[in-house]
């Protein structure tokens, strides 16, 4: 069963960048019929929160609906941080079909993100907001994921819905290759590549496939390996993760989503540190080099 509040006479506004907040931060949200700010509107990063009040005046509000609606959240066009954040609440949806889904952030969803939504069997209406809104009651999902903090099972089992058969012998390395360098990445990538194919490894560079086709390479791979990215959240939308999963952190430590996932799911998943030297950038965008290809080949055995 999934956990809601029932909000009613709420007020919805739009968010924009809050510039005297952490990175990323944004004010809008959710209110009640006093103009009060609703906690459970926001969400948090590390701990961190994210979406903050501002002053509202609800005799200012003229744009309003006579039916209720769900809370969607806030669309992010980042693929990890859609799948981990933006979809956090439609669990719900799954008890209100026929509720249309409010989005506070960006205009529309992009073809992929509609695929996601197809994925999770949506038939739920989309209203994107450019003004603030009234509402006679709001239905809003608990988070269901928080970046570095939980998952909870019910969220986990409502993504669960991609399921295919295992194909035996079925080797895939989740390649960063071909991402742009400002992205971050590995120098020798293409080394490591040349020691897996030799061993029927088959290179999947994700971004050039629809969510389709890498949900359905995901769900029928006995082995599922690379370097730590947003490629790796996808599991969350099989409904099995029938794979061995192993990830190499892009430097000295991952961010603990990948584990949580795992645990949350229950699939076999190993993080694997190997000697690297970092060359460039910064935080995830940082470059560097393995020390050694063959001893990462090497811990996939």
């Amino acid at each position: 069963m999934s956990n809601f509040t029932s909000v009613s006479e709420a007020f919805l506004v739009p968010v924009t960048k809050r510039e005297d907040g952490p990175p990323g931060a944004l004010v809008g949200g959710v209110y009640d019929q006093q103009g009060q700010f609703v906690e459970e509107s926001a969400f948090y990063r590390t701990g961190v929160k994210m979406v903050y009040s501002q002053p509202l005046d609800t005799n200012d509000v003229t744009d309003k609906i006579d039916f209720p609606v769900m809370f969607g959240g806030y669309i992010y066009s980042h693929f990890g941080h859609f799948l981990l954040e933006s979809i956090s609440r439609l669990h719900v949806a799954r008890e209100f079909p026929d509720l249309p889904i409010v989005w506070l952030k960006d205009p529309y969803l992009k073809g992929w993100q509609k695929l996601i939504c197809q994925t999770l069997k949506l038939r739920n209406e989309h209203i994107f907001l450019s003004n603030p809104l009234r509402v006679p009651n709001l239905i809003l999902g608990e988070c269901g994921f928080s970046i570095r903090s939980f998952f909870k099972s019910y969220h986990a089992e409502f993504l669960g819905q991609y399921s295919a058969k295992t194909v035996p012998g079925r080797k895939i390395w989740l390649s960063r290759s071909k991402l742009a360098e400002k992205h971050g990445g590995i120098e020798n990538d293409l080394e490591i590549e040349s020691l897996l194919i030799g061993q029927g490894w088959d290179i999947f560079h994700s971004q050039e496939h629809s969510v389709d086709r890498q949900l359905e390479v995901l769900a029928t791979a006995e082995r599922i390996a690379g370097f730590e990215g947003s490629a790796f959240h996808l599991l969350i939308l099989l409904k099995d993760v029938s794979a061995k999963v192993d990830i190499f952190p892009r430097g000295p430590s991952i961010n603990p989503n990948y584990e949580i996932i795992s645990e949350t799911k229950g699939f076999d998943q190993e993080i694997h540190f190997v000697e690297m030297k970092k060359i460039s950038g910064s935080g995830s965008y940082s470059r560097y080099i393995v020390n050694d290809p063959a001893e990462l080949y090497s811990r996939l055995f």
